[in-house]
Order: structure tokens, then C-alpha cells, then sequence
């Protein structure tokens, strides 16, 4: 049983790690582009790449913070029930994130109005880029975690091997 819990905490690790590396690849090409974009345009245009490099600019911290923590996972070292918590752990986190990507989305699309409204550039742009960043953040969250979940779903069915008989533990595959 040690084996095939290593297991799934390790393909865990491989997951959360590419998908922090996709996280930091994204930050940084909105920050080269949206800083590159925000010297070359005007307007709302100016505004949009404005958000953009800034919001990305904590979604790299982000990304290279959890990145450098999770290769410090000594996840061999975790039994059963430790991998089981921090497999679930990290499901319900990029669900709770997902929901959070749809506040993102929402306030981008209220701004985009209001600016409207208002004849505002500003709101417009920054509008444009929450629904943007908001929008790449679900379809990350979502796809990780549907992704990640099947891991901890294996997991949990090892549980379901297991019987406890007079005689020890016993194993049924």
C-alpha cells in the first residue's frame, strides 16, 4: 500500500508543478506583452495592458512561490493519510479558485460596462483584462483540478482494497 500511495502523491507533485510552470509562462508573457502594450498603445488599449502586467505580475509570485514549495514536498515521506488530506486539500482549493475566476470574470464585465457608461477608458481597460485573466484563471483551475482529481479519487480507492481480518491486513487488487 506505501507504493501506490507514493504514487499518487507523486503524479500529484508532476501535476502541480507543470501546472505552476504554466501559471509562470502565462505571467510572463502578460507582463513582457502588457508592459510592451501599454508603452505602444492609448486609450482603453493602454489600460488593458496596464492591468494585465500587473495582475500577472502576482500571479508569477504566485506561480514561483507555490512552484519552489511544492518541489520541497518530500511527498515519499507522506503515509496514506497524509497524501489523501493534501490530495483533497489541493481539489478543493482549485474549486474554491474557480469560483473565485467567476467573481474575476463578473467584476471585469461590470467595469467594461460602467466604464462604458461613464466614457471612461480606464474602466474599459481594466475591465477587459479582469474578464481576460478572469477567463484563463477558470479554464486553468478547471482543467487542473480535472486533472489532479482523478489522482486523488485513485487514492481513495486503495481504501476500498483494504480489509481488516483477524489475521492483518489484507490487500484485494
Amino acid at each position: 500500500m506505501p507504493f501506490e500511495a507514493d504514487f499518487y502523491a507523486q503524479k500529484s507533485q508532476q501535476v502541480q508543478k507543470k501546472g505552476m510552470i504554466l501559471l509562470g509562462s502565462w505571467a510572463t508573457l502578460n507582463i513582457l506583452s502588457g508592459s510592451t502594450g501599454y508603452f505602444l498603445s492609448e486609450k482603453s488599449p493602454r489600460y488593458f495592458h496596464q492591468m494585465n502586467a500587473a495582475w500577472n505580475l502576482v500571479n508569477l509570485g504566485i506561480a514561483g512561490f507555490a512552484y519552489y514549495q511544492i518541489a520541497q514536498n518530500d511527498v515519499l515521506s507522506w503515509n496514506y493519510s497524509e497524501s489523501l488530506q493534501q490530495l483533497q486539500s489541493l481539489d478543493k482549493i482549485l474549486l474554491f479558485n474557480a469560483g473565485l475566476d467567476i467573481g474575476y470574470m463578473a467584476t471585469g464585465a461590470w467595469l467594461w460596462e460602467r466604464g462604458l457608461r461613464k466614457d471612461s477608458n480606464r474602466l474599459i481597460g481594466y475591465g477587459k483584462s479582469l474578464l481576460l485573466q478572469g477567463g484563463f484563471l477558470f479554464a486553468f483551475d478547471v482543467v487542473l483540478y480535472l486533472l489532479h482529481s482523478p489522482l486523488t479519487n485513485g487514492l481513495i480507492n486503495i481504501s476500498d482494497q483494504l480489509e481488516i481480518t483477524a489475521s492483518g491486513l489484507r490487500i484485494h487488487f
